[in-house]
């Protein structure tokens, strides 16, 4: 076996050392620079600072808050002096936020829920909710027909009528009423109205 020096092995076995990490910046500094470069593509797509008003998108809302707090904060405007090519940290002052004014998530979703469109698909129509339909069993105090064999006879009359074409069923409509003598379908079930 041959004696090798300490440093001809660190040679040998450096091309299977796993590559040296690179130092990047915290998560932190990465989410303020992040959303900074938002306010600036903002800022190019429109031609302006996003500004304060209650007419304005709710986007540049957000990003005129986040600006003015990015103003407003010593070290963000350290981190961000050379990424500000438009001059935003400098341009105008920065507004101070009351506790008032910070958008509070509740009032956000508040805010946001008359923006949907009817004809989106998370919205029900013609569909009657769990609460309706229980209320609707509710009325109706089912038990069973203890003198069910005085009502056979005519069960299966309808059900050879149903089957022959001699009857139809049709959806229970707006003006239908419910009368001794009348005869449906409940939740498949075929139903008679004896009293």
């Amino acid at each position: 076996m041959s004696n090798f020096d300490l440093d001809d092995l660190a040679t040998e076995l450096a091309d299977f050392a796993p590559p040296e990490k690179k130092k990047g910046r915290p998560v932190s500094e990465e989410r303020v620079i992040a959303g900074f470069e938002e306010i600036q593509r903002f800022t190019k797509q429109h031609g302006r600072a996003p500004q304060h008003a209650e007419d304005r998108d709710i986007f540049e809302r957000l990003y005129t808050m986040r600006l003015d707090r990015l103003r407003l904060l010593s070290y963000c405007r350290a981190l961000l002096e050379l990424l500000d090519h438009q001059g935003l940290l400098t341009e105008g002052t920065a507004v101070a936020v009351s506790k008032a004014e910070i958008i509070d998530i509740d009032d956000l979703a508040a805010e946001l829920e008359g923006v949907n469109r009817e004809d989106d698909i998370t919205v029900l129509r013609h569909v009657r909710s769990s609460a309706e339909k229980r209320a609707a069993q509710g009325v109706a105090d089912r038990k069973p027909c203890e003198d069910f064999e005085a009502f056979k006879p005519l069960l299966d009359q309808v059900r050879s009528d149903l089957s022959s074409g001699l009857r139809v069923t049709r959806p229970f409509g707006q003006y239908a009423t419910i009368e001794v003598g009348h005869w449906f379908i409940l939740e498949g079930q075929t139903a008679y109205v004896a009293e």
